[in-house]
């Protein structure tokens, strides 16, 4: 938390005076985040485990809308579907912000193909469209989380 709070006030704080003494107090800060680094391959952090468990629970509950709202039909189901995606994307996208760049791509790779399908049920379509982009998402986002 120290090091996003120091490096959030160092670009905003352009004095030269402030930036000569970071630089030297840069080393000693790096120093603890590249121990905490090294253990990082090995396995993914508490709070990204939990963002895991919660964007999973996340996905699993906007499909259980989704498929409820698949049983009203047409039209009015076309928007029910598309709003239960849209619901879901934006759930998923207050998880994208851990300390894995693997699983935030994950995330928003989920949250990307849910906002398509909501767009492809919004213009009301002929037939159910694929879930494949969305599943292999998914497979993405198990992977990343299965890291840990």
């Amino acid at each position: 938390m120290a090091l996003i709070i120091m490096s959030g006030c160092t670009p905003a704080d352009d004095d030269t005076s402030a930036a000569e003494p970071a630089g030297s107090s840069a080393p000693a800060v790096s120093t603890p985040a590249a121990a905490s680094a090294s253990p990082a391959p090995a396995g993914l952090d508490d709070a990204t485990r939990t963002t895991c468990t919660a964007a999973e629970k996340d996905i699993k509950s906007a499909l259980k809308e989704v498929a409820k709202a698949e049983k009203i039909g047409p039209p009015a189901g076309h928007s029910a579907v598309s709003a239960q995606y849209s619901a879901g994307a934006a759930t998923l996208y207050t998880h994208a912000f851990t300390s894995s760049d693997e699983v935030n791509g994950a995330v928003k790779a989920v949250a990307t193909e849910m906002g398509d399908l909501a767009d492809t049920w919004a213009k009301a379509p002929k037939k159910v469209p694929s879930k494949a982009d969305l599943t292999a998402a998914q497979e993405k986002l198990r992977t990343a989380c299965a890291a840990g």
